[in-house]
């Protein structure tokens, strides 16, 4: 993709400005894909990987151009909001930056994140082929069978279950831009940090919000494996609970297309 591509792109009188930037990522069960300006992006810019003349050094540099207009466009949306993008300095020190990310990691937030989503691991693998919806075992259900031949029971435990694996990566990941950016906030006093912490906290969540409305879903569906299910619980509840206490401005924040 070039720039004349992308700008043709921006002229969509469609696009909402800025959906991208908070989203879960989650393009196949979005509405809003054709309001979505990097979902064009990528629906042009990105070369189809199953194709025979694929090529891997011009798939990187394609996508290295992407990343390129994508930093244009989001120092775009800053100035939009009345900010400006952090750039770094000449004395940015990657190693110093790395200790940061070290101590977020290392943090109870996204230590209680990790933990969750290594047990959704371990309550998959320990559960898909003892559990049964009908005569068909969880782990049939998920690797067989095609949703057209799907019950409405088995259409609810499968949405629930994608819904889990989904956002079981999301969260941690949402989780850590959102202090990320708070830290950065605190150490610069750039706004730009700030909106993006509130911002990228909103989205955690969410995704924490959905997890558990999943997870009680499955409760209800295989009672005999509550007692192993309700520590997956606890941790999402105490996740919401610090989450909205560290990101009091989270839940009111207000995502382009989204939530207006």
């Amino acid at each position: 993709m070039n720039k004349d591509l992308l700008f043709a792109l921006i002229q969509n009188p469609y696009l909402i400005p800025g959906i991208y930037n908070y989203c879960d990522g989650w393009c196949e069960r979005c509405s809003f894909t054709s309001n979505c300006l990097n979902y064009k992006m990528m629906e042009e810019g990105v070369p189809d990987l199953d194709t025979s003349n694929y090529e891997a050094t011009s798939a990187m540099d394609n996508l290295d151009e992407m990343f390129q207009l994508s930093m244009e466009l989001l120092k775009q949306a800053a100035k939009d909001l009345g900010m400006e993008m952090p750039e770094k300095t000449d004395d940015f020190d990657v190693e110093e930056e790395e200790k940061k990310d070290d101590l977020i990691f290392k943090g109870q937030i996204m230590s209680q994140a990790d933990m969750y989503s290594e047990l959704v691991d371990s309550w998959f693998a320990e559960f898909e082929s003892l559990l049964f919806i009908g005569s068909c075992s969880l782990k049939e259900l998920l690797d067989y069978k095609d949703e057209e031949e799907m019950s409405e029971l088995e259409k609810v435990v499968f949405n629930s279950y994608e819904i889990i694996r989904w956002h079981q990566f999301i969260i941690p990941s949402k989780l850590f831009r959102s202090l990320r950016s708070k830290a950065n906030t605190e150490e610069t006093g750039n706004e730009f940090y700030k909106h993006d912490s509130i911002a990228s906290g909103k989205v955690a969540l969410l995704s924490i919000d959905a997890s558990i409305e999943a997870w009680t879903c499955f409760m209800q569906k295989f009672s005999e494996t509550e007692d192993r299910m309700l520590p997956l619980l606890l941790i999402l509840s105490g996740l919401r609970t610090m989450v909205e206490k560290i990101f009091p401005e989270s839940r009111d924040f207000i995502r382009p297309g989204f939530d207006i």
